[in-house]
């Protein structure tokens, strides 16, 4: 039986791709709204190519969750590691999560390990560590440029000495070859006053800050990953849309790109060959869950029968998002079916700014395609076959 079941789910047909596309491991050739940052971060390192140890550079990229901090320095690594090839400099890139790797002791040794991965590091001293990497740079006549991840949880944690190790290792020599340059990660820079005034100055001389996406920046990402990680036409536009407005929120690539696969993973799992707007729904509860009873017990009648027709009109849709007239007038259908009198157009319009400022349903006003100007209305937390089935149940 579980050998079927497992034959099965292997050979079911997939509108993925390739899904790990969608892993914020993965690092895209281009990243979308962030051309002008990596301009920056090449002007700043184009030194290490041009003259090669002449100079330690520095800089530190700050910004929210999901900004892409990450994935730039990831893919700048890469594309500086490929020019240097080319010229014959022998530079190489480390990336090193902080989270993860915790201690000075821990960040070295990863370093170390690069280079040589059969150095023993059992009983070696940190300084002892730096002492094995600064004999390896030297005899290899080698670069290096580090990222630390997650700089600001390292230093709150175990302090600020290994960026002081790091930036004077070589920087204290007289005329000596900068071997080594850096780029931090952080999401803030709050944890600034914890470190010594001639590190301070240096980085904060060179902070890239990376802003929040917006929706419509969002949505170019969000596209460029679904031609990456899904089969063609096997995402809708709307589905589409709908992630982008939700993640708009935090302007959080991250997150969409979650909302994504797991909105990816329930069409598969329902059999459907589209990702559509409900899975959405269905994806964005699962992460973030906000349909709470209470909030609907506490909704009057006519407001939960407005809320109702948006369900079952959202629910038979594949568009994300409905207007004004349509919900009104399956609005008075509903009434009918409760024997309520519909109330008239200026109180559903109250109604619904109501229902936007508990935070269940959103709304924006229309955009080019529709003839006139509407209001549109949106569930982008809760899955409409959901919401039905508790309004009725109460009503």
């Amino acid at each position: 039986m579980s050998k079927d079941v497992f034959e099965e789910e292997l050979g079911r047909p997939s509108i993925f791709k390739d899904e790990s596309k969608l892993s914020i491991d993965y690092v895209p050739p281009s990243l979308p709204h962030r051309e002008k940052e990596l301009r920056t971060l090449v002007r700043t390192f184009k030194i290490l190519l041009e003259k090669p140890g002449s100079k330690s550079c520095k800089i530190l990229i700050s910004g929210s969750v999901g900004t892409g901090k990450t994935a730039l320095a990831k893919l700048f690594g890469k594309l500086i590691s490929n020019e240097a090839q080319q010229r014959g400099v022998n530079l190489h890139y480390i990336h090193i999560n902080c989270r993860r790797d915790k201690t000075e002791f821990l960040v070295l040794k990863r370093i170390v390990h690069y280079f040589n991965p059969s150095f023993p590091t059992r009983g070696f001293s940190p300084e002892e560590l730096l002492f094995a990497l600064q004999k390896t740079l030297d005899n290899h006549e080698a670069f290096l440029l580090i990222t630390l991840d997650e700089l600001d949880f390292y230093i709150k944690k175990s302090g600020p000495e290994l960026l002081y190790d790091l930036t004077r290792l070589y920087e204290e020599k007289l005329n000596a070859t900068q071997r080594i340059s850096l780029i931090g990660i952080a999401k803030d820079i709050s944890w600034m006053s914890l470190i010594d005034s001639s590190t301070l100055s240096t980085l904060q001389q060179n902070v890239l800050y990376l802003a929040r996406y917006t929706a419509s920046q969002l949505r170019d990402i969000l596209e460029m990953r679904v031609k990456e990680a899904f089969y063609e036409g096997c995402v809708s536009e709307d589905a589409i849309n709908l992630i982008a407005d939700i993640a708009a929120e935090w302007g959080d690539a991250r997150y969409s790109l979650e909302l994504l696969w797991r909105a990816g993973k329930y069409a598969e799992a329902e059999g459907e060959f589209r990702v559509l707007p409900e899975h959405v729904r269905q994806a964005n509860a699962e992460i973030h869950p906000v349909i709470r009873k209470e909030i609907l017990l506490d909704l009057p009648q006519h407001h939960r029968l407005l809320l109702l027709a948006l369900a079952r009109k959202l629910k038979k849709n594949e568009k994300a998002y409905v207007t004004m007239g349509e919900i009104e007038d399956l609005y008075h259908i509903v009434c009918e079916e409760y024997g309520e009198k519909p109330r008239g157009h200026t109180q559903i319009w109250n109604y619904i700014h109501d229902l936007e400022s508990c935070g269940i349903i959103n709304i924006k006003p229309s955009g080019p395609g529709l003839r006139g100007k509407t209001t549109l209305i949106s569930l982008p937390d809760v899955p409409a076959t959901l919401l039905e089935k508790e309004l009725m149940s109460l009503l």
